[in-house]
């Protein structure tokens, strides 16, 4: 059974600075290029959300209030995917600075500042202080500026550059993702398409080049239904003196006496057109439209709702794609006839298929959804960019593959929002201006410089902190709003109340006793 665990006013606040001094003061140890590094389950990193997500307090209490820092960093690496522990560094200090300013409700003084009115004083200092970094940025518009901004997250040049080359040449649109490697080493990989995550219905790997594409919303029973569009396919074979061809299927899904007549038909060698048949019943028909966008192909809707046919499938109904590569996970589609130009539309397929997604996203409130969205979005206009990681030792790969990340996002979100100076240079000028423009003690001047000051103590206080170091603007600011955000709720709490669980030996007392 579990028990309760309770703190009240000023016992409350004392844990709540306990927590707070004693995960800035862990933290902030891995801050700069003097910073140290946790050995966690997982392997050995210096990555503020890993490290966080593994520190316990013996008091309930206490390991209840961790969880507000824990909601600063998860919120920062969902924003810009880097700057967790800047993030957190700022929010402690604030608690740190701000929890003694809490009046007592048991022994007001007269004249003390509100909670509410705190929170309104923050809220104010943080928007001008934003406002005050925004007019720091510098737009990053070409290799060397993105490598300034990689070499800060990675800390290494070499795999900073690989990094930066990469996301520079994928775009800020671009999807990227981190996969483990099998070389040693660091290698990339740009894949100037759109993936998606429609399945082979037989055999490992396809890989075809200049493909028609086929795609419908279609449960394929029989083989007979397709008859009517291969004898369409083999007309324009003969007209076109084309010798042999890869035909792509794409559908909801196929019934097994279907894939097992497609499967005898491919192994017959004199069979001029091989058909590779892609499904995925879950996804959604707009991605099946997605795939026909990209291919300029006529998406053919077979549900008794849209008043179409499969027996009136014509080959002219098809797409094109440049190359075609197929695992039993996904497919990637090279080179389609949807980016490139329409003379009467002056655009492209592709382009009115962003347009289109863009006025959804527009109107999508579900994060999951919006998050579905941008992803097909990037897919049209970046492609994909792939880092494989792999080194010498799990324990280093660990590491690695840690920083690649926040490299990775580091470098997408300078792209689109620019850079700003980095080593909290940036932050501690903004606070230096924030103090001169308000009256009286500023709330949020202590925690902007904190970053700063932090970096200097892990390096004996005399590192020189050059131009050559940017951090990315969107990572900067959504650290300072993130960590706004929480601390301005933290400073109302009057009370805790934990979840205690018994141990083994209390627990089976329990059950004797009852």
């Amino acid at each position: 059974m579990k028990k309760k665990e309770e703190s009240y006013g000023t016992e409350a606040r004392e844990k709540i600075l306990s927590v707070a001094a004693s995960i800035g003061n862990l933290l902030g140890k891995t801050l700069g290029p003097a910073g140290r590094n946790f050995f966690i389950p997982e392997g050995i990193t210096n990555d503020g959300k890993s490290i966080l997500s593994h520190i316990r307090f013996n008091d309930e209490c206490e390991d209840t209030i961790a969880l507000a820092f824990h909601e600063v960093a998860n919120r920062t690496d969902r924003d810009a995917g880097d700057g967790t522990t800047t993030a957190i560094v700022i929010a402690t200090e604030l608690v740190k600075d701000l929890i003694g300013k809490v009046p007592d409700l048991d022994a007001p003084i007269p004249g003390q500042q509100s909670v509410m009115e705190l929170s309104r004083q923050l809220e104010e200092e943080k928007n001008k202080a934003l406002a005050l970094l925004e007019k720091k940025i510098i737009p990053v518009t070409t290799l060397e500026q993105l490598e300034q901004v990689a070499f800060t997250a990675m800390e290494d040049k070499e795999i900073a550059k690989i990094v930066a080359d990469t996301i520079f040449k994928a775009g800020p649109n671009s999807f990227t993702a981190l996969e483990e490697g099998f070389s040693g080493k660091i290698e990339t990989n740009i894949q100037a398409g759109i993936e998606v995550p429609i399945k082979l219905n037989y055999g490992t790997n396809v890989t075809a080049a200049d493909c028609p594409v086929l795609v419908v919303n279609h449960l394929f029973e029989d083989y007979r239904e397709l008859m009517p569009f291969m004898q369409t396919l083999a007309n324009e074979m003969n007209q076109n003196k084309i010798q042999r061809m890869t035909l792509i299927l794409v559908a909801k899904k196929f019934s097994i006496p279907f894939m097992q007549k497609i499967s005898h038909y491919n192994q017959i060698p004199q069979n001029p057109v091989k058909i590779v048949c892609m499904s995925n019943d879950h996804l959604p028909d707009s991605v099946f439209e997605d795939v026909a966008a990209f291919v300029d192909a006529k998406y053919l809707d077979t549900h008794p709702k849209g008043g179409q046919k499969i027996t009136d499938v014509r080959f002219n109904n098809c797409g094109f794609c440049t190359k075609f590569v197929a695992t039993p996970k996904g497919a990637v589609f090279y080179g389609g006839k949807g980016t490139q130009l329409n003379p009467v539309q002056e655009t492209t397929r592709v382009q009115a298929r962003v347009l289109e997604l863009n006025a959804e996203l527009g109107k999508e409130t579900n994060l999951t959804n919006r998050k579905a969205l941008e992803r097909r979005i990037a897919e049209f206009q970046g492609g994909k960019a792939t880092v494989y990681v792999d080194a010498k030792t799990a324990a280093e790969k660990h590491y690695l593959k840690l920083k690649v990340e926040d490299c990775m996002n580091s470098c997408k979100s300078a792209l689109e929002g620019g850079m700003v100076k980095g080593g909290g240079v940036a932050l501690s000028e903004v606070a230096d201006e924030l103090s001169e423009s308000i009256t009286g003690d500023s709330l949020l001047e202590k925690s902007l410089l904190a970053p700063y000051n932090r970096i200097q103590q892990n390096a004996g206080g005399t590192l020189e902190i050059g131009p050559e170091v940017m951090d990315s603007y969107l990572c900067v600011k959504s650290g300072v709003e993130n960590a706004v955000s929480v601390v301005k709720v933290v400073l109302s709490l009057e009370g805790i109340i934990a979840d205690s669980v018994p141990s083994m030996v209390e627990s089976l007392k329990e059950v004797v006793n009852n």
